[in-house]
């Protein structure tokens, strides 16, 4: 069974580092949490980039890789942490979000929301290990590097609406979900700083890499990142986690699977790239007259009735939804979330 490097690595003048030609070749560098320091014109600052905490999202490394190579010196102090290179690593690369199926690294920052038994696994240590390589620069400001789990825009995601927040995704794009959810990720946590997730887009799309290398070098390059780019945003508020119930077994289809319980379109990663009017049809459910879901809000609340409804077997939205993080990936859609919704 693959498990996580205990050793951290640390890259204090990164440029003097022979880094290989290709992505793949440089992530076979790699043995584990490594973390490269490149300094700064203004050395009294640091910003921190933290990327692969999911193995098969790959659109940050890329964008370091190609940052690294150009030996460009940044406005401040850059702190780049690669938080899971084991997980990218299994073969064939950058296909595995985990290193172990439903270990997820994003659900084991917040100490007391981690399962009791999972408490002093190798996956929470690493978590702490990461915490802990940020806090020790004391940043003024985090960018974690996502993609999203099918194809999709980019947006940026906060728990936060201030103005430094909004700058920070300004700079790699003006989609912005705020979100009081919480599931353990290295977003919610506290470094007194502003803290944002980037999804970058979809891993497969030549977009969301060019997306993560133009932010990354805004970030690096301007000696200001916080001048008031709130104005040039677009935010949507309070999504719902729409999840399957225990047990479940999805599919996707053009129409209902007689293989699974419920069927969701096929296409279903369409519904990322606008608004979804109310009455759209988005699957089937037959074996019931209650939707085997539940779509939960910030306050743990359920909220499914007031998003989609089920008609002769039909399921629909209730009113217009912006969705996002969409996915035909059966494994993660069971074992993490269908996709995220919020009112329009």
């Amino acid at each position: 069974m693959p498990c996580f490097n205990k050793k951290v690595t640390y890259h204090k003048q990164a440029f003097k580092l022979k880094i290989a030609d290709t992505p793949l070749g440089f992530l076979r560098q790699l043995t584990g949490l490594t973390i490269f320091d490149v300094q700064g014109e203004d050395t009294n600052r640091t910003r921190v980039i933290t990327t692969l905490i999911h193995g098969n999202e790959p659109s940050g490394f890329i964008a370091l890789h190609h940052w690294l190579l150009k030996k460009v010196k940044p406005a401040v102090n850059i702190r780049f942490i690669l938080c899971n290179p084991e997980a990218a690593s299994l073969p064939p690369e950058f296909s595995h979000r985990y290193l172990t199926q439903t270990q997820d690294l994003n659900r084991f920052f917040t100490p007391n929301e981690t399962p009791p038994n999972r408490k002093n696994t190798a996956i929470s240590q690493r978590a702490k290990q990461i915490k802990k390589a940020v806090t020790e620069v004391c940043p003024e400001a985090i960018v974690d590097l996502h993609n999203t789990s099918g194809d999709s825009p980019a947006f940026g995601v906060s728990i936060s609406d201030n103005d430094q927040v909004l700058d920070l995704i300004s700079l790699f794009t003006n989609k912005v979900i705020l979100t009081g959810l919480h599931v353990g990720a290295i977003m919610e946590q506290d470094f007194s700083a502003p803290i944002v997730t980037i999804e970058c887009g979809g891993a497969g799309q030549i977009q969301s890499h060019q997306l993560a290398i133009t932010g990354l070098e805004k970030l690096a390059s301007n000696e200001s990142i916080f001048d008031h780019h709130a104005d040039k945003v677009d935010i949507h508020r309070h999504p719902c986690r729409v999840e399957l119930n225990k047990g479940v077994v999805l599919g996707f289809g053009d129409y209902p699977l007689m293989t699974a319980d419920i069927t969701i379109l096929k296409d279903a990663e369409r519904l990322n790239n606008q608004i979804t009017p109310q009455g759209e049809l988005i699957g089937w459910y037959e074996k019931d007259n209650q939707l085997p879901l539940i779509a939960e809000d910030e306050q743990g609340n359920n909220k499914l009735s007031a998003l989609l409804y089920l008609e002769n077997g039909g399921i629909y939205t209730k009113q217009s939804l912006q969705i996002f993080m969409a996915t035909k990936q059966l494994d993660i859609a069971t074992n993490d979330c269908l996709f995220y919704a919020t009112l329009e």
